[in-house]
């Protein structure tokens, strides 16, 4: 059972839901560049045996976070797609979700927490099964667009674990100060590049209707 689960769905686990209140209040008065433990207790007025009960480590309390954030930005990104009118839109609302994360600070100060903190060294199981969930939403994006042939058949979470993988290489320059472009154009780039590898072969019904989309 993960962590978060736990937290919300166990009466008696409310302990650990008051820690990570006082760690989320912690990592935003530090802007997200550091997490102590002992700043954890003090926030939350509780024990190093309280907290070791609760979370047997650092990382499994930055899971637990990791877990959180994750939840809300798929209930967050679950809305925009579900906002856009087609596969093409909805593809461009999955990569603008993550490129902004980019050249958000407040974004970015919380990527850069969870992906330097060596958590998927530690836990690496766990953290990719949190990252799946927004990949998923963009395997069902893809599914989508195939079955209404604007996307050229294929296997969307074949398709979709490349896209998946240009991004993460996307937001780790990003992240780590080497892409030299602005948001829309990053966004732009990433949006042309994939939409071209996904769209139908030359001359094709699909490749018509595709190009006729605005």
């Amino acid at each position: 059972m993960s962590q978060l689960a736990v937290v919300e769905g166990s009466p008696g686990d409310t302990e650990a839901a008051h820690i990570l209140r006082a760690a989320w209040a912690v990592l935003e008065r530090s802007h997200f560049r550091s997490l102590k433990i002992r700043q954890v207790l003090t926030a939350s007025g509780t024990s190093a045996s309280t907290f070791y009960r609760a979370f047997p480590s650092k990382s499994h309390l930055l899971l637990a976070l990791l877990e959180d954030e994750t939840a809300r930005g798929d209930r967050r990104l679950a809305r925009w797609i579900a906002e856009a009118d087609t596969a093409v839109d909805r593809l461009r609302t999955w990569l603008l979700f993550n490129v902004r994360t980019i050249y958000r600070p407040e974004l970015a100060e919380r990527a850069r927490l969870f992906l330097g903190s060596g958590l998927v060294e530690e836990l690496p199981e766990d953290v990719h099964r949190l990252y799946d969930v927004t990949g998923k939403r963009l395997v069902e994006v893809i599914r989508g667009g195939m079955a209404e042939r604007v996307f050229r058949p294929g296997d969307p979470v074949a398709d979709a674990a490349m896209v998946r993988h240009l991004v993460h290489g996307l937001l780790n320059d990003g992240l780590n100060g080497r892409l030299r472009m602005s948001e829309e154009q990053a966004l732009h780039t990433t949006f042309d590049f994939v939409l071209r590898a996904l769209r139908p072969t030359s001359g094709t019904r699909e490749e018509r209707t595709l190009c006729a989309l605005p």
